[in-house]
């Protein structure tokens, strides 16, 4: 014999607000619907099941024996359905955002409640990896990539282009002399295993390290990194974009005249028919906007000009 079909969750969802408002009203403005909607659900319930699950008190509407029944079969069912469906429901103003984690925390986070200030019909999603998803099939809108700007098939904006500055505590930066800096030697270099590269590319630009011996601190992140170094733990090498308020307080020093620049930087991506590009056109002309300091060779100061790779540092 064939089953019948089970009542929609929709249904069930409507009965459970409406014995929890006993109105029409109310429950059809929780979920978001007529009420005409709510009652055809209902009633389409109830032809379902073949009995009554409602009825008029004076002028709200309460369950029937079976109503009640039937709810307290199901329990906590709606709920939890709820809350497994919940995530992958979509926010009609919502951005969802890549990035890498020390993108996300030293640089994109402490500037999203100015635009959360600007926009507050916008809510914004940050995710982090370190791989570079897929825009056009995972379920996020935009993305900050570090790279050379070029990803086929996505838009990409420059919001300023990667530097390196050797940075260390206080305590550690004591030890070191500024102008030969041998008290480099014997002091750990910390270096991240995203960013293995960094200092191979710093050496070659100062050659005056390149025979100095390191002990080295191997961590995972460009975060840990610099968590170190605040920790005095050794010498970290990381982007200015990240050690402004740092350096500001004076837990960290940087320890070189002029930062490296790098040919790569951090790009503002997106699918070119991105189906909320109003919404990202907004939040890529906020970043843009905060990001023009850092584009700007005088955040360095006025006697630290840039150098570039086979550049001596000193």
């Amino acid at each position: 014999m064939a089953r019948s079909a089970p009542p929609s969750a929709r249904a069930l969802s409507a009965l459970s607000l409406l014995a929890t408002f006993g109105s029409l009203r109310e429950a059809a403005d929780r979920l978001g619907v007529t009420r005409s909607a709510l009652s055809h659900r209902i009633a389409e319930l109830e032809k379902s099941l073949g009995v009554a699950l409602v009825r008029k008190a004076g002028r709200n509407l309460v369950l029937t024996e079976d109503g009640e029944r039937l709810l307290g079969s199901v329990g906590d069912a709606l709920d939890r359905i709820d809350a497994a469906v919940q995530p992958f429901q979509r926010n009609r103003g919502q951005i969802r955002l890549s990035t890498v984690a020390t993108f996300a925390s030293h640089w994109l986070i402490p500037r999203v409640a100015e635009f959360q200030a600007q926009h507050p019909q916008i809510e914004v999603v940050i995710s982090t990896t370190t791989r570079a998803v897929d825009l056009r099939v995972e379920d996020v809108d935009c993305a900050i990539r570090h790279g050379r700007g070029a990803w086929k098939g996505l838009a990409s904006t420059l919001l300023f282009e990667e530097t390196l500055m050797p940075i260390a505590a206080g305590a550690v930066a004591g030890r070191i002399s500024s102008n030969t800096r041998q008290g480099w030697r014997g002091i750990p270099l910390i270096r991240a295993r995203s960013r293995f590269m960094d200092w191979t590319r710093w050496s070659e630009a100062d050659r005056a390290l390149t025979n100095k011996p390191a002990k080295w601190l191997t961590v995972e992140t460009r975060a840990q990194a610099l968590d170190a170094a605040i920790a005095g733990a050794g010498i970290a090498l990381t982007d200015m974009a990240y050690i402004g308020p740092q350096v500001a307080e004076g837990r960290l020093k940087m320890l070189a005249e002029r930062p490296l620049q790098l040919q790569t930087g951090y790009y503002f991506v997106h699918p070119a028919d991105a189906r909320n590009m109003h919404l990202l056109t907004l939040f890529r002309d906020f970043v843009v906007e905060a990001a023009r300091p850092f584009g700007n060779r005088s955040q360095f100061g006025a006697n630290r000009d840039v150098i570039t790779p086979g550049a001596k540092a000193s």
